[in-house]
């Protein structure tokens, strides 16, 4: 079976990192020694039936983040077993990493500490890692790929950077509007598909059962970014180059000022919700506290454990995001495949991403993950279009957008919150166009830092 262990690196006290004196800087030397040596082996050829020979590893490490679970190590004995259907000397190990342990973990790999040869990687990092050289150029190995036809291109054009592949999507996930089939019947109301009906439902429920109707959190990058693109408006675009901010946009400040007046001005969000992300709403949804709100699939699990009625959360399905006109795109997250500039067996770790990240077992991983599969034509699946909740998530997969491909949206975002702060001063009572013009200055900085 497949070995697992849980990663050393714990979640807290990040470590120092030093490079040893004289080492070579990795983006160079190691990217540069892994591509080599996929070059030499991919010349020496395989021949037979198991492709064995001297340079055949004794084993593969993956990193897959997270929490170990029974559906995701059964996932990698399968893989296991299949990957050494061709290579059975080589087994397959196992590490799970806690996502906010990752910054420290590639550090140290970086640095020349223990690293994988196959790694799974959030969709909007891989041009962080790549441009710190801890990701293996695989453009040639894509483009040669069969299967790459079939992947969702825009996830797959997600996966580059610098007009280099370095990562291949594995799984997905959108969020939708989770609501309450009953109170919505009560009313006499469908789930909302616009602005407008989004406000008329959330009124009725709140003068019906006297909980808020919805809820705007201002620390939502994900969900305000759709108020964004329905509106027409976008975040920030790539001009031959160089990144100009939109935030100031007539569509995108229209959507930012609706935004925030679904608390000031609409009154339909509390102000409980200001300055916090989705997970307060997740707990008051699961309680018969809120009438709606915007979450990825994975939140009904956590719903199913914080209610205190455990029969409240058989009455929340889901439905796609209401737009200003009609559905709202929503950003697809998820995660890639990747290989690591260092392993040193780039052709075996292409054949091990090959076969996790292929339609069989990516489907496989994306349903023990509790996420969807990245191959559009396997949306059609009854287990996807049965149950209403991922039905939804799977028609909203129909209607995607992506955050800046660079890696300084993270530094913009995660780091200095430019949009949901900019959302929180305007709900605050400051000027929009002040505050959004200031943001967008600070954004466009940003975006364009050069890259080192």
């Amino acid at each position: 079976m497949a070995l697992v262990s849980a990663h050393p690196l714990g979640p807290r006290n990040p470590a120092l990192v030093v490079i040893p004196e004289g080492r070579i800087p990795v983006k160079i030397a190691k990217s540069a020694t892994a591509a080599t040596a996929l070059l030499l082996v991919a010349a020496c050829g395989g021949g037979g039936e198991s492709q064995q020979d001297e340079s055949t590893p004794e084993e593969l490490t993956v990193w897959a983040m997270g929490a170990a679970q029974d559906s995701l190590q059964q996932y990698f004995d399968e893989v296991e077993e299949k990957y050494q259907e061709t290579y059975p000397e080589t087994a397959v190990e196992v590490e799970f990493v806690p996502w906010d342990s990752l910054q420290e973990s590639m550090n140290t790999a970086i640095a020349g500490g223990d690293h994988p040869d196959v790694l799974q990687v959030g969709n909007d990092q891989v041009s962080n890692w790549a441009v710190q050289g801890a990701l293996l150029d695989i453009t040639e190995q894509v483009d040669g790929w069969s299967a790459a036809g079939d992947l969702d291109q825009g996830a797959l054009e997600y996966g580059r950077y610098d007009g280099v592949q370095y990562g291949v999507p594995w799984h997905a996930g959108v969020r939708t509007l989770y609501y309450r089939t009953d109170w919505l019947e009560e009313i006499d109301a469908q789930p909302p598909k616009t602005w407008e009906e989004l406000v008329d439902v959330a009124t009725a429920i709140e003068e019906e059962k006297g909980v808020p109707g919805f809820a705007a959190p201002t620390d939502f990058t994900n969900g305000i970014a759709s108020f964004i693109w329905s509106n027409g408006g976008e975040i920030a675009v790539n001009n031959g180059g160089t990144w100009e901010g939109k935030l100031d946009s007539p569509e995108t400040k229209e959507a930012i000022e609706f935004y925030a007046g679904l608390t000031t001005d609409e009154e339909i969000s509390p102000q409980s919700y200001v300055g916090e992300n989705e997970l307060i709403p997740l707990a008051d949804m699961a309680n018969s506290k809120l009438g709606m709100y915007i979450d990825g699939g994975w939140a009904l699990g956590s719903m199913e454990e914080q209610a205190e009625d455990p029969s409240v959360v058989d009455a929340i399905s889901a439905a796609p995001l209401p737009g200003a006109d009609g559905t709202a795109p929503a950003f697809i997250g998820g995660s890639d495949l990747a290989i690591f500039a260092q392993t040193e067996y780039p052709e075996h770790a292409w054949e091990l991403l090959k076969l996790m990240g292929g339609k069989e077992y990516g489907q496989k991983w994306a349903d023990a993950a509790g996420f969807f599969p990245v191959y559009p034509e396997l949306l059609s699946d009854p287990q996807y279009t049965d149950d209403p909740v991922k039905q939804a998530a799977a028609e909203q997969m129909q209607n995607t957008k992506f955050f800046p491909a660079t890696p300084k949206w993270n530094e913009a975002d995660q780091d200095q919150k430019i949009l949901p702060k900019a959302v929180l001063e305007i709900v605050k009572g400051d000027d929009p166009d002040t505050v959004l013009r200031e943001a967008n200055e600070n954004l466009t900085e940003i975006l364009n830092k050069p890259v080192e």
